[in-house]
């Protein structure tokens, strides 16, 4: 009886063994594939909070993402204005961002971007409001990517953009300026 299962016991693990080195023998349906994907990526057409981590790491930004708000068809990104990022970098987020929420995703109605300092204890320097609804986001999107939202006054209307004092007090006095042709007298 104990011959019986030490005979047993070498044949499990005999299989086992022959199981285990089975894939690295090149014997098989894959082996012209070489490596095989364990995760099948797949493009996101509407945010969830299951993969809004992951949408927004696929973005890869530039900038420190504070919070994330996912509610009702409307998503809020609280970004930290760090000190030794330039204007040009906050933009190109705010490009991406809205891109994510209006080319990518069906069910984003509404974009809020906010930027707070960093050393003022998260003191709201300006924020954006982007909605689906806006004419612009077909026409003119790709103008975003050399608009200078800040500055610029029709894109500041386009964004909804409103700033702070405490903006003023980063960067000095915001002059304005447009580049919609002037009303002819």
């Amino acid at each position: 009886m104990r011959k019986a299962y030490l005979t047993a016991l070498g044949a499990a693990l005999a299989v086992t063994a022959v199981i285990g080195l089975l894939p690295h023998s090149g014997v098989g349906p894959g082996k012209d594939r070489g490596e095989v994907a364990v995760f099948h990526p797949s493009e996101m057409k509407r945010l969830t909070s299951s993969n809004l981590v992951d949408a927004l790491i696929g973005l890869q930004l530039t900038g420190s993402v504070d919070k994330v708000e996912w509610s009702q068809a409307v998503l809020t990104v609280e970004m930290r204005a760090d000190e030794d990022q330039q204007m040009e970098r906050w933009y190109k987020d705010m490009e991406k961002l809205i891109r994510l929420s209006f080319t990518q995703m069906e069910n984003i109605n509404r974009l809020l971007i906010r930027y707070v300092d960093t050393k003022e204890s998260s003191r709201l320097l300006f924020a954006a409001d982007v909605r689906r609804s806006d004419s612009w986001l077909e026409e003119n999107l790709s103008e975003l990517a050399d608009a200078d939202p800040l500055h610029d006054e029709l894109w500041r209307k386009r964004l909804r953009i409103t700033y702070t004092s405490e903006l003023e007090k980063l960067l000095g006095p915001i002059d304005t300026y447009s580049t919609a042709p002037l009303r002819s007298s």
